[in-house]
């Protein structure tokens, strides 16, 4: 079974500013975007789950993120 590879690109604001970058943001891009700002911040288990981002601390909390487009 082949699976088809994800390709997420960073840009920061600027950079979009800057290039005229054009793009569509999706749920599961503002996700990975989301999971690795927290991973700067918090000590977790981090795992995604159709639109959603669970987060489980160390101390035994957990919280699941769920992100829908408007």
């Amino acid at each position: 079974m082949q699976q088809d590879s994800v390709r997420h690109t960073f840009l920061t604001e600027m950079e979009v500013a800057d290039t005229e970058f054009q793009c569509k943001v999706t749920v599961t891009d503002l996700l990975l975007d989301l999971k690795v700002l927290l991973k700067e911040y918090y000590v977790a288990t981090f795992s995604d789950e159709k639109g959603s981002l669970k987060i489980a601390l160390n101390n035994g909390q957990k919280f699941r993120l769920i992100l829908l487009e408007d």
